[in-house]
Order: structure tokens, then sequence, then C-alpha cells
């Protein structure tokens, strides 16, 4: 019997429903492996611009084999290329300075984040992902990691390189160098956030013994007696360049310390690499000028005398405060300081995709505790106020120097009003 019209009808839907999910899967192929139909490709590094790196970590803690809690970090840098002229043939040369933020348990894309540490840094880096660090002090932390092979590579492609990693797990200020041999596969390419991108995944082992623990000064602070655990990490690289700009260490990492106890970290770390569109300096300081003409700051008349001074520096564009007031022994500002306030989150909002790190200032009367605690939490203070008026937290860092930074004479209140102040760098 002849199958029925509504019969025939059915199948010709599944038949239309099926062949449109083949072809949707072989484009999704198609898409995913990019140039690699057409022939190998080569990975190299070859980004000579400036970039933003920013790690996160998300670990969960077990001490002798007991939960702990959760540990979050994050790592902020800025790398910028040193001269041209210093550059020679497969180097490029970069410095820049590495934040390390404050541990903390909050949501840390939603709130100002306090520097524990600022880190120089000045390296150079090799076509094949090679780094040479000058002056170590722990940073970056990968380092000859990604590492390129010498040929072009097709999906599949496998290769081994040494690598290594600093790991100071516990903030002593003395990192450990592991060795490792990392494996890696190439992908293929894909897409990452509109941009074209190598996907490598990778994966080593971490085996150390601390030689150096007894007898020697080399390991400071740094109790580690033995390091053990694993590592798998999937990798983007941008394909124009070379430039990092995802990654994700999915970790297992136990920490044995000289006494025998045991720390162990389970989670993952991510990194993301941007590049930095470089800071028109003139146009950058012309606007600041033109919001913060000294001519329409309301308030007393004092204030009309009152400087905001703008400088460029090293790390970018530095908007000094000066003679800031609070509250005696307070980091609240007093009620006469809200037009500033408002006139400079005016100016700052004009600067996008940039981070503010706010450094406090007090004048030195003979308590350094005291006055670093309080240069602390008016920085942070004046991050808050920023955020309240409209910019978001996430770009900005805080730090405080107490009275150890001074510009004027400790001896006299003129000296002293002139150190109490807040600094806020525009970052490069």
């Amino acid at each position: 019997m002849p199958p029925k019209p509504l019969q025939i009808r059915n199948s010709t839907r599944k038949i239309a429903i099926i062949s449109f999910f083949l072809t949707a899967m072989f484009i999704v192929s198609q898409q995913t492996q990019g140039q690699n139909v057409f022939g190998p490709v080569t990975l190299a590094m070859t980004q000579t611009g400036a970039y933003s790196i920013i790690e996160r970590s998300d670990w969960r803690r077990y001490d002798n084999g007991r939960y702990i809690g959760l540990v979050r970090n994050e790592v902020r840098a800025n790398i910028l290329p040193r001269p041209a002229e210093e550059n020679r043939g497969g180097v490029l040369l970069f410095q820049g300075t590495f934040f390390v933020l404050q541990s903390t348990l909050r949501d840390m894309q939603h709130v100002a984040r306090a520097v524990d540490k600022m880190m120089p840094v000045s390296f150079e880096l090799w076509e094949n992902g090679e780094l040479i660090i000058e002056n170590d002090m722990g940073f970056p932390r990968m380092r000859n990691f990604p590492v390129f092979p010498d040929t072009p590579v097709l999906p599949g492609a496998r290769w081994q390189a040494a690598g290594s990693r600093a790991a100071d797990p516990f903030n002593t200020g003395d990192p450990l160098i592991i060795p490792f041999f990392a494996e890696y596969e190439y992908r293929g390419i894909e897409t990452y956030r509109g941009m074209r991108v190598h996907r490598i995944f990778a994966a080593y082992a971490s085996r150390y013994e601390n030689e150096f623990l007894e007898g020697n000064d080399f390991s400071g602070g740094n109790d580690i007696s033995r390091v053990q655990g694993s590592h798998s990490v999937d990798i983007l690289i941008r394909v124009e360049d070379g430039l990092l700009v995802f990654m994700q260490d999915n970790l297992n990492v136990t920490y044995t310390h000289v006494d025998g106890s045991k720390v162990q970290f389970q989670g993952f770390t991510l990194t993301f690499g941007q590049v930095i569109v470089p800071m028109d300096f003139g146009q950058v300081i012309a606007s600041l000028e033109n919001t913060l003409n000294i001519e329409n700051l309301p308030g007393p008349s004092d204030f009309q005398n009152s400087d905001i001074d703008l400088t460029p520096v090293a790390e970018g564009i530095r908007l000094t405060i000066r003679d800031i007031r609070f509250v005696a022994d307070s980091a609240e500002f007093l009620p006469e300081e809200k037009n500033r306030l408002d006139l400079i989150a005016d100016a700052l909002k004009q600067i996008p995709d940039r981070t503010f790190l706010v450094d406090g200032h007090t004048a030195a009367i003979g308590n350094p505790a005291g006055e670093l605690a309080l240069s602390i939490e008016r920085a942070k203070h004046m991050a808050d106020e920023l955020v309240r008026r409209g910019i978001s937290a996430d770009r900005f860092i805080y730090n405080g120097w107490g009275g150890t930074r001074p510009i004027g004479d400790n001896s006299n209140e003129s000296g002293r009003r002139q150190n109490r102040r807040v600094e806020i760098t525009i970052l490069e």
C-alpha cells in the first residue's frame, strides 16, 4: 500500500530537519578550523604594542585534608614596549608594573580593590614565546609558556617544551620558580569575542623539591619543601600577532611545608590579555584641564587657590589633589569637598577603558603605622566616592603610602597640608 500524504509530509519534514542540522554542523566545523582547511599555520609572538593582563584565581583550599574555604586572588598589569631602537631581530623588549591585589571573598568585579604589592618588571619576549626576565621578582608568573613550535602546524599537531612557574601561594614575597615540561596540542582556529584566535591545549605536572630550603638564605620567608600537582590549560592566542587573549589553568596542587603540614589548592586561574590603545597624553590632559578649570571650582575662596595638578608619569597621567580636606584623623571628607569630588568624577568619566590607581598620602607626625593605615583608608574612600558618582568600581585600585612620600616640609603646617593629598593615576 503506498504511503499516505500525511506520512510523506512527515518524512519530508524529518529529512529537511536532519539536512539542516548536518549543514549547521558543517558550517560550525568550517568556522572552527578556519584557515587550517587550506594548510598549516605558523604560531609566533609578533605583538609589539602595549597590552594589559588580568589574572584571576578561584581556588578551594584544604589544610591537611580539611576544607578551609575559597581563596580569590587578582593580579593586574600594564605592559609597555620599550623604545623601538632597543629591540633587535626576533626579540621584543617590554617593561611595566604588576599590581598584586589583596585577597578577597567578595565578588571581585564589583568593588574597588586594594593593592597589596606593586612589582616593576622588565623582560625580553622572543617570537616563539620564550621569556627572559631582568631583576626577577616573581612576575610574570608563567615563563616560556606557552612556547610555539619551530614548524607550521595543523590541528592535532603536538609538541613539548620546558617552562617554569613562579609560585607564592602564601604571599611571602619569596616565590619559588618551579620548572616543568609541558605537552601541547594545537586545536585549530576559531572566533573569540569577535577576533580570530588559535586554540591550544597544554598539560604539565608540578614536581619540585626545594633543595635550597635548609641552611640557605635563598628561600627567605618561604618554607615550602615540596610541590606536587597537575595543570590542564586551555589557551587562546590572537591569529594576527600571537597575543595571549585568554587562558584557563585548571589546577590541583599540594604544597608541603618543612614541618610536614600540607596545603592543597584546587580550582582555576583565568588570564585575560588585551591590547592597550596608546593614550594621547596631550588630548587627555587638555580634556582634564578643561573640566577641572580652577575658575569653575565652586566653594570657599581658599579653594580657588587650591591646585589640582596634572603630571605625565611613566605609568600614565597623574592627577594630584592638593590639600584635600578630611575630618581630623578620619577618611571622611569634609562637606565642602563635595563640589571638587563632583568635578573630579566628571573629568574621569571622559577617560574610557582605563584603570585608575588611587594613592593616599598623609603628613608624617611620628606614627608610621597609623599614617599608613589612614592613607589606605583615605584612598579607598576617594575611590568609593567616585564610584558613587557613576564610575565603575572595577576600574579602581587603591594604595596608601602614609607619610613616606612628602612633597612639603612636615615641620610646619603649610608643608603638612601639602602632604595630606590624594593622587589618581590614569594608567596607560
